[in-house]
């Protein structure tokens, strides 16, 4: 869909009203405040992922105060975070914060959903932009604030439009109805126990009035305890004075969270000093159990061989039927080698008479019919509720509902043997950046928390890469740039660099979607998707790119260019 007119037009058009699309406003606002900027948002709130994941038991197991923002020292004064892992309704609740504290919504569209993004080709260069209703915008800049988890996608099963019960994704999950009505006195089926699963699954468990909750696990998942707390007005006033720890703690962090990997590795500590420090992770909160382990459990085979070995002991010490805890032992990879859920007594709950496990790796679902689900072997299960825990099209997959059309009309994404699959600019979600920011022939598009960029803790990554995108933009304003493409040469360099970054991880082997996986949506790929690296070495790649005035990216000012090269004294250094 495409516009011959323009409705409203801007300098710089955000896509996406969550934590970086208020982020991304906030900072080119601050910096460029006489240019018109617009965040676009389908929703009808700010939040992002905060919006619309309202499922029983969703929290981050990011530690609330290395989630908080840091640039902005009224929001640390004054927000008081009521857990130590924040519960979806507040951490929602903290984004609206932000986003009045500092006077956002004014330049927020919401209910708005962007259907078509096209670059000009003339003089004007310019995105137009077309929402669902065919109103237009233009913008001489585009920021893409999509999230890598907001495409989510439904099982590939037969019949799942036959279900006459109520059914819906766990990202969907209906506002008009409290969890406990939802489920008193109803069978109730999830398919999927990954971190949403895990979560869902432990909170609807703990609901007295449900009847029954039957668990269709494909593929078993490691987790580990959260040991969530509350965090009381007393207790603020002091966490608050831990501020410029934590952010100096997670900036130091390879992947910016509070915690960093012991020093040693696996075979230099003697049993019991290797079991000593697990059994001090593993009773401590948060991320320290998966990030904190010793330095080559995640590239030495025998290390996490090891480490797995003590949390599937775990598992089974706290499931009371043998036989299931075996099933809820994974067997398909390793402990941490795809990214850990934290949970809150998720083992416990299928000690409970009426939460039921179905291993549908060994005997799958046959279809969904009208009254549930019929497995392989004739199995039925009569369902009154069905919810689809299935996760997202991620990471690449959040461009797919949006037709983006670069230079010369080209697709940003195609699949192999689609009729512009020869031209697209990523084949089957692949991605081809320069430093996960730009995309070659996709000229003034700019990307936060995009492919080829880290994925740990969010909210410093956000803040990172906002900063870059900004002191791009700043180069721009300050050159009179009109034009800003990553060439093709530094994009190779990129993917290069991405790919040696992630060698030697064990985590290469395993399907996830941290490995490009997801077969509810086709794709069966493996890829380098996110930058698998550490956030302190992206950080100075990105820090090298702008000390050498952008090399990397061809500037046009006035017709004429202004930095094409991508020069091998820089590779040299890199």
């Amino acid at each position: 869909m495409y516009s011959d007119t323009i409705d409203e037009s801007y300098d710089v058009l955000i896509i996406g009203a969550g934590m970086s699309g208020i982020c991304a406003l906030h900072s080119i606002r601050t910096r460029f405040p006489d240019w018109r900027i617009r965040v676009l948002d389908s929703a009808p709130s700010v939040g992002g992922t905060w919006y619309w994941n309202r499922y029983p038991g969703a929290r981050f197991d990011s530690e609330s105060l290395s989630y908080t923002f840091s640039f902005d020292q009224k929001l640390l004064d004054e927000w008081h975070w009521k857990e130590r892992f924040s519960a979806q309704p507040d951490t929602l609740a903290y984004i609206n914060f932000v986003a009045d504290r500092l006077d956002l919504r004014r330049d927020i569209q919401l209910n708005t959903r962007i259907v078509s993004a096209r670059w000009s080709d003339d003089e004007s260069r310019q995105w137009i932009f077309v929402d669902e209703n065919g109103r237009s915008y233009s913008a001489r800049f585009f920021v893409s604030c999509l999230g890598f988890l907001s495409n989510p996608t439904l099982p590939a099963i037969p019949g799942i439009q036959d279900f006459r019960g109520q059914a819906f994704h766990t990202s969907r999950w209906p506002t008009d109805i409290s969890h406990r009505d939802m489920v008193a006195g109803k069978r109730v089926g999830i398919i999927g126990t990954g971190a949403t699963g895990i979560q869902t699954i432990t909170a609807l468990a703990k609901i007295p009035e449900l009847k029954s909750l039957t668990v269709f696990q494909k593929q078993a998942m490691w987790a580990a305890p959260l040991r969530n707390s509350p965090i009381s007005e007393e207790d603020m006033i002091e966490e608050r004075k831990k501020y410029p720890e934590i952010f100096k703690l997670r900036a130091d962090s390879p992947t910016g969270f509070i915690h960093l990997p012991d020093k040693r590795k696996s075979s230099e500590a003697t049993s019991e000093e290797r079991l000593e420090l697990w059994e001090r992770l593993y009773n401590k909160p948060g991320m320290g159990k998966w990030l904190s382990a010793f330095s080559d459990t995640y590239t030495n085979r025998e290390a996490n061989n090891l480490y797995s070995a003590f949390m599937a002991d775990k598992i089974r010490a706290r499931v009371h039927d043998p036989e299931i805890a075996e099933k809820l032992v994974p067997k398909d990879h390793g402990f941490g080698l795809a990214r850990v859920p934290l949970e809150s007594g998720y083992y416990e709950v299928y000690n409970q008479p009426n939460i039921h496990l179905a291993d549908i790796s060994v005997n799958g679902i046959e279809r969904i019919n009208p009254s549930g689900i019929t497995l392989e072997d004739g199995t039925k299960y009569e369902l009154d509720v069905l919810i689809y825990a299935t996760g997202f099209n991620a990471i690449t997959g959040a461009f797919v509902n949006i037709d983006f059309r670069g230079k010369n009309g080209i697709p940003l994404m195609a699949r192999s043997g689609e009729a512009e699959a020869d031209r697209a600019a990523w084949v089957d979600f692949m991605p081809q950046t320069y430093l996960g920011m730009t995309v070659p022939k996709f000229p003034n598009m700019f990307m936060v928390l995009g492919p080829h960029q880290p994925f740990g803790n969010a909210t410093p990554n956000i803040e990172h890469a906002v900063k870059v995108v900004t002191s791009m933009l700043e180069t721009c304003y300050e050159k009179g740039i009109t034009y800003v493409e990553a060439t093709e040469e530094a994009a190779d360099y990129w993917n290069d660099h991405v790919v040696k970054g992630s060698e030697g991880a064990l985590l290469n082997e395993v399907d996830s979607w941290m490995t490009g996986i997801n077969r509810n949506a086709g794709r069966v790929k493996r890829g380098v998707v996110r930058y698998a690296g550490s956030a302190l070495e992206y950080q100075r790649q990105c820090r090298m790119a702008k000390e050498s005035g952008w090399e990397g990216l061809v500037m046009l000012k006035d017709g004429s260019i202004t930095q094409t090269a991508f020069p091998s004294r820089i590779l040299a250094k890199i």
